[in-house]
């Protein structure tokens, strides 16, 4: 239980493919910015969209050393 000046602290997490199923009281968040969701809370179901403007961590790395050429 939280309690004021003392934050909870995160004390593991699991990486899921859709879909999942979250049980009472669970939280979930997106790892990365791929997916935009829907709704601003992730209850019940999420609707998800591409980005369209992520650009994967790969394809930054070769902007990066093309723009050095």
């Amino acid at each position: 239980m939280g309690a004021a000046g003392r934050p909870k602290t995160i004390t593991g997490f699991q990486t899921h493919d859709t879909p999942v199923l979250l049980g009472h009281g669970e939280r979930a968040e997106l790892a990365t910015e791929e997916y935009l969701a829907e709704t601003t809370i992730m209850e019940n179901f999420v609707i998800l969209r591409k980005n369209p403007d992520y650009e994967a961590p790969d394809a930054k790395e070769k902007a990066k050393a093309a723009a050095k050429k």
